[in-house]
């Protein structure tokens, strides 16, 4: 059986558009080869400031007759980070200092049932035609709602395709078992869904936070951390704990975008 996806919902285009608004002024960006920590990755860029980013949400609330915000909501944590170096180091004691992190957070509110993971599937193709963001983690509460996300992923691929011809891009879950998935994320040039459940980072025990022979001796979480991914947190409500919001920070994120019908905290509302 084929479904067909109507593309012209005119209440989905709102939520797309209101959050690819929140990057407005930012020219599209070619990928660009880093070095961080000896290891090479192609990371996220943004070059707007808080500043910019906040009148843009402001500009897209009044746009949408929502309450206007005077501040961007962020999250923050102490984490240990590997720093961006222009060329490969021996020395890498020196590059996993703690130090504090913060990133901003937008939430689009819908009901359930009127395809909120299609949304945010597109909204990010959206981001990368427009801006060149490329590195998505989803981030679910359990393992249901990840294989809910990654049977949208397989029915609206042809979809997708059709819509954003000229952006290849490749989904997966994250596997502690298959390591590799990570240095695919890291070093792809192209548009990457790595879907994840929150209990699969979120411990010190998490294999994600340990050193492996599988990616010559990296630590995954900070081949990640140096991506600088965008998070969609799929219904973010359930990642409010102390432990849980560290754990997000401590992705290193650019931003998160949070989709739920029933969000705790609205942080900065955009639709």
């Amino acid at each position: 059986m084929q479904f067909q996806f109507d593309p012209h919902q005119d209440f989905q285009l709102r939520a797309i558009q209101s959050a690819a608004g929140l990057f407005d002024g930012q020219p599209p960006l070619p990928s660009s080869l880093n070095i961080s920590g000896g290891a090479a990755v192609i990371p996220n860029r943004l070059l707007l400031d808080d500043a910019a980013l906040l009148a843009n949400l402001q500009s897209v609330q009044r746009a949408n007759e929502l309450a206007v915000d005077e501040r961007l909501e962020v999250i923050g944590d102490q984490l240990s980070v590997i720093s961006e170096q222009s060329s490969v180091t021996t020395d890498r004691s020196t590059l996993h200092a703690p130090r504090s992190t913060s990133f901003p957070n937008f939430s689009v509110e819908m009901e359930t049932g009127t395809g909120k993971t299609y949304v945010y599937l597109r909204t990010a193709l959206e981001l990368s035609l427009r801006y060149g963001l490329r590195k998505y983690i989803v981030v679910v509460p359990s393992v249901a709602v990840r294989e809910g996300v990654l049977k949208t992923l397989r029915i609206t691929a042809d979809h997708l395709h059709s819509l954003y011809p000229g952006i290849p891009y490749r989904y997966y879950f994250y596997d502690s078992a298959n390591l590799s998935l990570v240095r695919q994320f890291a070093l792809s040039d192209g548009v990457e869904f790595m879907v994840m459940t929150i209990d699969s980072f979120n411990k010190a025990s998490n294999v994600i936070r340990q050193s492996t022979d599988h990616l010559q001796g990296e630590t995954p979480i900070h081949l990640i951390q140096a991506v600088r991914p965008v998070l969609i947190l799929d219904e973010p409500q359930n990642m409010e704990s102390e432990l849980r919001l560290s754990a997000l920070a401590n992705l290193h994120p650019l931003l998160a975008l949070r989709y739920s019908a029933t969000h705790h905290n609205p942080y900065n509302l955009v639709y």
